[in-house]
């Protein structure tokens, strides 16, 4: 089942990509997303490029930290630190 509005897309190939496949995929133009750099709509990764770039292969927009506030560690300071086992 396909997405009904995709907004990226990454072509998986076993070898390089044509020139004509390149300018296909820069018209496809850059997703943009509030607080976060804009990345291709379509890109192209060949497997050689997935195996030995892994994750970094394809960009995606960064994963924020502060969308939750973190809270105040608690420090019981006259507790021992011991293993719960």
């Amino acid at each position: 089942m396909q997405a009904p509005n995709p907004q990226i897309g990454v072509f998986l190939t076993l070898t390089e990509p044509t020139k004509p496949m390149i300018t296909e995929a820069a018209s496809a133009g850059l997703h943009e997303e509030a607080g976060f750099a804009p990345v291709p709509r379509l890109q192209i990764v060949t497997i050689e490029q997935a195996m030995a770039l892994r994750e970094r292969a394809v960009q995606l927009p960064a994963r924020r930290e502060d969308t939750f506030k973190r809270a105040a560690r608690e420090e019981d300071p006259t507790r021992q630190r011991a293993l719960d086992l």
